[in-house]
């Protein structure tokens, strides 16, 4: 997890008092110096059994530090029993480094006195500002960094979750909060203040529940609506949430309901035109996967983003997992070099479950859509990590086969894409709904090495753990793979809320971005659409033999207009006259009889061999 991190600029007061009888400041001065730097750090920024080396360590190995003016001595009676080195980047920003006190001298107030030191040095050196990292457990410390006038820093997940915390510990009611480039966030409160809370409306009771959940447990939410056609459902959601929840069955009487954001939860199919009508009624919009099922859609859905200003987010959850969240923040901060290729993998046997995902409808979307469809599981966090855009794409879609037959679904049990990105490199996406077997997993390469999630049938965590290959610099080869940390600030408050917590964080990133921190992940309709184009277009190259395709890049005005009126997709409703089969081949005939054996099915049930065999059984 990362350190608190706090910045302190130099026209700030300096409380600067008297020092009391028998304490002095001093500087290093020799060798011997070390050894009481060490003492002075025992007990939590060095070990029991640390050497002189350790000061070589975090000291002299920073060649911009002058030991003997920027390392300072807290004395008593003439024997060092505290430490605080403070000297200048090369970016002119100062740093309180390796803030110390020894254990026989802790809890009397005496780090005070050696900050005024540090931040009067750094002062009259000029710096734009100063900072300092820390943990939360080192309370006395963070709360006297806070007394010297030092600001928390909004840089990474949960950031202000943890201050606010902090905050309620020492009974502080409100700070200035900063971003990492020195600018103000905003004024945070401890966590025991109610804080406003983005009023959320939910479109879908099933798959939204999740969403839900998030308002019920987090602070910054709250549900006030929810939308479904299944009035019994809603009668739980009153029952689950209570009844000053404001439920519908009518989207056009939900959408007069006053709500700040509109959660899209309903059919993958049908979000694009909900998405629109509710940016146009003045709703932000969180949309659930998919965003759009053709190209007419897609340049609907950006031109209304544009035209109403209203914020447009995409819950690609999978971009959340730990392991794809860890390798996205790597890949930003340099670790891997130059991205040059990645695959990602969604592979789903939904046999078990389909009789009641479908209803056993023949003309439900999920037996109707193509193997292409439901792409962006595999490619999403493939983007995200990369931070390119999709240019071109073939696509090569599995055999109908038995199990396909059986489930009802009318295309291949999975579709391959095969991505060439912007700056020339490839992206292998493999997913589908009708594999025997399942499978979550990304692996991504580049001039520095490889980073990968755990395969599931290794048993070694799965999207929970990611294993890290990588050089330091280009060229070192040294073939060292190691697991790497994946946990942040909202690890454990996001464990639980399904999807290896990434539900978690969908939700937490557009609350925030509602509430103004410009630091959160949040996918915009351009982004999503380089998640999901690809897969429209590696269908329409299967049907073509594997043809490349190039991706339409909407973020350009001109090239909309080429796609302004193509319906083209796989749903009888949203096609028109351009209607495409959802099996490359051919949209493949299956009898009646087959969805009329599901529909006769337990839909609390999953569809198993026990299960098949129970009701033969029942049957004799």
């Amino acid at each position: 997890m990362a350190q608190l991190k706090m910045y302190w600029f130099p026209d700030t007061p300096i409380s600067d008092p008297p020092l009391p009888e028998g304490y002095s400041l001093s500087n290093y001065k020799t060798e011997a110096d070390k050894l009481a730097w060490v003492e002075c750090c025992k007990n939590g920024l060095v070990g029991d059994d640390a050497t002189a080396a350790a000061f070589d360590d975090s000291i002299t190995s920073w060649e911009e530090i002058d030991l003997e003016k920027d390392v300072f001595y807290l004395d008593h009676n003439g024997e060092h029993i505290g430490t605080i080195t403070a000297f200048v980047r090369k970016d002119n920003v100062g740093d309180v480094h390796m803030v110390g006190i020894r254990t026989d001298y802790r809890g009397k107030g005496l780090s005070k006195y050696m900050m005024a030191a540090a931040q009067k040095h750094l002062r009259d050196k000029g710096v734009k500002y100063a900072l300092l990292t820390t943990d939360e457990w080192r309370k006395g410390a963070v709360k006297g960094y806070l007394t010297a006038g030092f600001l928390p820093v909004e840089y990474d997940v949960g950031m202000e979750l943890r201050w606010r915390a902090v905050l309620e510990d020492y009974g502080i009611d409100s700070v200035q909060m900063l971003y990492e480039d020195a600018t103000p966030y905003k004024t945070i409160y401890r966590s025991g203040i109610e804080q406003k809370k983005v009023k959320v409306g939910v479109f879908g009771a099933g798959r939204g529940k999740t969403m839900m959940n998030y308002c019920r447990a987090a602070g910054s939410a709250a549900l006030v609506a929810v939308c479904d056609k299944n009035a019994e459902m809603l009668e739980k959601i009153k029952k689950d949430y209570g009844e000053e929840v404001a439920c519908y069955t009518e989207f056009d009487d939900f959408l007069k309901h006053d709500f700040d954001l509109l959660v899209l939860a309903n059919y993958a199919n049908e979000h694009a035109p909900y998405a629109i009508r509710a940016m146009k009624a003045g709703k932000n919009v969180l949309s659930e996967v998919l965003p759009v099922q053709n190209m007419k859609e897609a340049v609907e859905l950006i031109e209304a983003v544009e035209e109403t200003g209203m914020l447009y987010a995409y819950a690609e959850n999978y971009c959340y997992m730990p392991a794809t969240k860890k390798m996205r923040q790597l890949v930003k901060e340099g670790d891997l070099g130059s991205f040059e290729y990645g695959e990602g993998e969604y592979m789903h046997n939904c046999e078990p479950a389909w009789h009641r995902l479908t209803n056993a409808s023949p003309v439900h979307w999920r037996n109707t859509m193509s193997a292409f469809y439901y792409c962006t599981h595999s490619l999403g966090p493939l983007i995200h990590i990369s931070g390119l855009r999709p240019v071109r794409v073939s696509g090569f879609e599995g055999p109908f086969d038995a199990r396909m037959y059986r489930m009802g679904a009318k295309a291949g049990p999975y579709g391959v894409e095969m991505v060439t990105l912007e700056n020339g490199a490839v992206l292998k996406s493999l997913h589908g709904v009708g594999p025997a077997r399942n499978s979550i997993w990304y692996s991504i390469y580049g001039s520095k090495g490889r980073m990968e999630s755990a395969r599931e049938d290794a048993e070694a965590g799965g999207m929970g753990k990611l294993y890290v290959n990588l050089d330091e610099d280009e060229g070192d080869n040294t073939f060292e793979a190691k697991e790497h940390r994946v946990d942040d600030g909202l690890s454990a408050i996001a464990e639980n809320s399904g999807h290896g917590g990434s539900d978690y964080y969908v939700m937490h990133n557009v609350i925030e971005k509602l509430n103004g921190n410009k630091n959160c992940d949040v996918i915009d309709v351009y982004e999503a659409m380089d998640m999901f184009l690809p897969g429209l277009f590696a269908y329409r190259s299967a049907m073509a033999g594997g043809a490349p395709m190039e991706i339409p890049d909407l973020r350009n005005k001109a090239e909309r207009e080429k796609w302004r009126n193509d319906t083209a997709c796989t749903d009888p409703a949203a096609a028109g006259d351009m209607l495409q089969p959802s099996l490359a081949a051919g949209t493949p005939e299956i009898p009646d009889s087959v969805y009329e054996t599901l529909a006769s099915y337990d839909r609390g049930r999953d569809i198993s061999r026990e299960y098949l065999q129970e009701l033969k059984n029942n049957n004799k």
